[in-house]
């Protein structure tokens, strides 16, 4: 290959090498630029969205309140029925109250500490029977 044409290759090839570079540096520009200008957009499309669902969401929830009150106080006043029901059958069978099973507790209790007084009087400790019936030297 004569020598001018391998200068004339050389010369294309650092041309075209130097085009490349030059184009990726165009590419890497355009999508900074872009990518920025798609990422503000997203983000404003992203604001509205949320404004608009946090809107329905409101609107869902002021119609859901009155719902859930009154269903509240349906259950409150089922649990109240069953509550005194249930009481009227088990004092019907004889079942205690808990009010009346703490009562009879009490009253145990203090029978018990009543029983127990005079036992610890008329105890007498066990090391002065054995000094009394011991031998004195």
């Amino acid at each position: 290959m004569p020598k001018v044409a391998k200068k004339n290759g050389a010369k294309v090839l650092r041309r075209s090498a130097h085009e490349i570079w030059l184009a990726g540096l165009g590419a890497l520009t355009l999508a900074e630029e872009e990518g920025s200008k798609l990422f503000k957009s997203l983000v404003k499309k992203g604001a509205g969205m949320e404004a608009l669902n946090k809107a329905r969401l409101e609107k869902l929830l002021a119609k859901v309140k009155p719902m859930r009150e009154d269903a509240g106080m349906a259950l409150q006043k089922v649990g109240t029925g069953m509550d005194n029901s249930m009481a009227a059958v088990l004092h019907r069978l004889g079942v205690p109250t808990r009010r009346e099973i703490q009562g009879l507790t009490k009253r145990v209790e203090e029978l018990t500490h009543s029983l127990e007084r005079p036992r610890a009087r008329h105890k007498k400790p066990a090391h002065h029977k054995a000094a009394a019936t011991s031998p004195v030297i």
